[in-house]
């Protein structure tokens, strides 16, 4: 396939480029994005066509293939030429890249390997792509991992942990429910499904999000400090946006103002507790914008 004509590669680029640059893959370094590579077929007989934008680790591997599409074109029409490119790059590097297919309006991020396409609210970050491609690598299978008793030790409690985490990994649901009366130990159960995801790589950034500052509060101090304590935390202000942490909590309130000033892979898994109860429409809004698994 020959590289595009001039006048749709610009059309292209003005459209993606400012998306990239926005979770801050800097353009001019070719050690971190280059454009038109193309990808030879696995006995380098042939070309067998031309990436609009590669973006790469330190190392110089292939994190991620972007196919762009001109808004007026469903982005997913070049699934199929994606895959042929993200195949034969596997060939040369240690793992498979994953893939973004975008026209600008509609973005698609894909893990061919493991799982199908599924709608973005843009593009991730370097750091972002690192951390998946950590996660996929070490994963192990929820079950596997020691449910930890000094935080629950109650048979429903512990059911409760198997069934979401065999929704999550046989079942590959991106969403779960969790129903609990008040008083039968939800929030230690949430802490010690927490612990199981920390363990088995399942993630490495935790959302915790409520309605109210007393949920929020009693997280902080009889949920992660008191049962995960070793585990980095920090509560999501507007006027303070930290992204070192491992578990991050937050008033859904303080999200909805907030909630742009993160990449759309910045959390792993989000875990919201009562906000069923909001009032605030913007609550599916903040749901959409993140790519993680929900807890409810």
């Amino acid at each position: 396939m020959a590289p595009l004509n001039i006048s749709e590669k610009e059309t292209r680029y003005s459209i993606i480029d400012p998306l990239l640059k926005k979770v801050e893959w800097n353009l001019a370094d070719h050690t971190q994005v280059r454009f038109e590579i193309p990808v030879q077929n696995y006995d380098k007989t042939r070309v067998t066509g031309f990436t609009d934008y590669c973006l790469y680790k330190a190392n110089g591997d292939v994190l991620a293939v972007v196919e762009a599409k001109k808004t007026s074109r469903d982005p997913r029409v070049g699934q199929q030429q994606v895959l042929e490119y993200v195949t034969e790059i596997e060939k040369e590097q240690s793992f498979r890249p994953f893939a973004f297919m975008s026209n600008g309006d509609d973005t698609f991020f894909w893990d061919s390997e493991n799982t199908s396409e599924r709608h973005v609210a843009g593009f991730f970050s370097r750091k972002n792509l690192e951390r998946l491609l950590h996660l996929k690598q070490n994963r192990k299978p929820l079950g596997a991992i020691l449910i930890k008793e000094s935080i629950v030790n109650r048979a429903y409690q512990i059911e409760a942990i198997r069934r979401i985490s065999e929704a999550l990994d046989i079942k590959m649901k991106r969403k779960a429910l969790l129903v609990m009366a008040t008083g039968t130990g939800k929030t230690r159960t949430i802490m010690a499904l927490i612990d199981v995801l920390l363990k088995a790589n399942a993630a490495q950034k935790i959302l915790f999000l409520a309605d109210r500052d007393s949920l929020v509060n009693q997280a902080l101090s009889d949920g992660f400090k008191q049962h995960l304590p070793h585990e980095s935390r920090t509560r999501i202000r507007t006027y303070d946006i930290s992204t070192d942490a491992r578990v991050y909590v937050s008033t859904l309130q303080t999200l909805v103002l907030c909630y742009n000033k993160f990449t759309p892979a910045d959390f792993d898994v989000i875990i919201s507790d009562e906000c069923h109860r909001s009032i605030y429409n913007k609550f599916t809004d903040v749901l959409a914008y993140f790519d993680a698994i929900q807890i409810k």
